[in-house]
């Protein structure tokens, strides 16, 4: 059974930067450009094993859209940020988010602990 990741980012080149190697490495991809256009995919495609969010987006915050969904347990989340605050690694694990990246970041790295968070599952 393929994974599904979400990926919520206002770059375009880094959405489908990050879209093109979560295919490559076996997931079912879905993106959003904002956490506005992001919640309704969100309702809509649920259930995802993995959402990989930027805290600042136009509009609300990636912690914002974080604190509206209602995420099953089994849900991880990967909060990315160019702006690393120790205001938002705070709420960021109040939040439950299992890894946070500040920008820039490996590739390589992400996917590898994104597959060792969502397990062994991910086929090509």
């Amino acid at each position: 059974m393929r994974r599904k990741v979400l990926i919520v980012d206002d770059e375009p080149l880094l959405v489908r930067t990050l879209s093109q190697a979560f295919r490559e490495a076996g997931f079912e991809v879905a993106a959003a450009g904002s956490a506005e256009e992001a919640e309704p995919l969100y309702t809509r495609l649920a259930p995802f094993d993995l959402l990989v969010v930027d805290n600042r987006l136009p509009g609300r915050s990636g912690l914002e859209l974080l604190e509206s969904v209602h995420r099953p347990h089994q849900t991880r989340v990967v909060l990315m940020t160019a702006y690393d605050t120790a205001d938002t690694h705070k709420r960021s694990v109040a939040l439950g988010v299992d890894l946070y990246l500040a920008k820039p970041f490996d590739l390589e790295s992400l996917l590898g602990k994104a597959s060792e968070l969502v397990g062994n599952g991910a086929e090509a």
